[in-house]
């Protein structure tokens, strides 16, 4: 399941880019301050204390995020370009007294941010995929584009194991009134609240990408095997468009 999570979420992105091929893209995905971007080219998360509110434990005023590790309870990262993410090791993985003020996060709310600029025009196409314990709603520049607030009661993550085995999509033929909500010019912003009872375990994790320039539509996620078909496919048509370019030369 959790193989299968991570290579739908990856080909989601994959299908998408290359739907983007004639247009400019920019990918997206969830790491900690400090650490490496990688391919991603949004800031890392940010964590917002202000923001963030909760009925026991401790909210730290820190601002800045880690990456941590899922354990075996939670579904692994989306992928390799992101991570889960917290305000500190609050993950299945750390004990609770080693949690940030010796407490599992609290129950309650809390917000996390991280920005991107579009440089090629309006956005004409994308897609974002998402984990969170226990459930998180999605905005985009202040305007909601994921209301997931069933706390424990749905099918992406659950308040008790086994959590976080299935990720949220939403993407722009699933959702096209989301691409007015998309700054052409300057920064965007995503906000990440998550929802937080059971009082443990607590991170968030997504990935995605947005297209501009021409027009495009997303194509459904395929299944692994048709990843594989179309990953074949593709590098038979680069080989032979390569061919073509040398002989012409």
């Amino acid at each position: 399941m959790k193989l299968y999570s991570k290579l739908s979420a990856l080909g989601a992105v994959l299908v998408v880019t290359t739907a983007f091929a004639s247009a400019d893209v920019i990918v997206l995905g969830s790491y900690g301050t400090g650490t490496a971007a990688g391919l991603n080219q949004n800031t890392a998360m940010a964590f917002n204390p202000t923001n963030s509110h909760h009925e026991t434990g401790v909210v730290p005023t820190t601002t800045t995020t880690v990456n941590i590790s899922p354990g075996t309870v939670w579904n692994s990262q989306l992928t390799d370009t992101s991570s889960w993410v917290s305000y500190g090791q609050t993950g299945p993985t750390t004990p609770e007294a080693s949690q940030p003020g010796g407490f599992f996060a609290g129950d309650g709310q809390y917000e996390f941010t991280t920005t991107f600029s579009l440089t090629g025009g309006a956005a004409t196409g994308f897609i974002f995929n998402f984990l969170a314990d226990d459930t998180v709603n999605v905005y985009l520049n202040g305007n909601e584009i994921l209301f997931d607030d069933l706390l424990g009661g749905n099918g992406t993550c659950e308040v008790d194991e086994p959590n976080c085995k299935e990720f949220d999509s939403i993407n722009s033929t699933t959702d096209p009134s989301v691409l007015a909500f998309f700054n052409t010019t300057g920064l965007n912003t995503l906000t990440f609240d998550v929802q937080q009872i059971g009082s443990q375990d607590m991170g968030v994790d997504f990935n995605g990408a947005v297209a501009t320039g021409k027009s495009v539509a997303i194509t459904p996620t395929p299944e692994p095997n048709t990843l594989l078909l179309l990953g074949t496919g593709l590098l038979g048509s680069a080989g032979a468009l390569f061919r073509k370019m040398r002989s012409a030369a």
